[in-house]
């Protein structure tokens, strides 16, 4: 995924205090529809656990090695 252009990126700022475009704290959250009113985000590019395990052993060797031949 390439990184947006600098004119790709929407400046937004917040809105006035008491306006239109504010909250409505009094509303009530939809707790049956709850999977709909938010986005679930998946990270494809997390590794697995074995490849974590892999990772941290082999970290441990390379510590035990530099320890005993420096």
């Amino acid at each position: 995924m390439a990184d947006p252009s600098i004119n790709d990126i929407d400046e937004t700022v917040a809105p006035p205090l008491g306006g239109a475009d504010s909250f409505d704290l009094n509303k009530r959250l939809d707790c049956e529809h709850l999977d709909q009113m938010t986005d679930n985000w998946t990270d494809y590019q997390r590794p697995s656990f074995a490849t974590e395990l892999l990772r941290f052993f082999g970290n441990v060797f390379v510590d035990i090695f530099n320890a005993i031949f420096n």
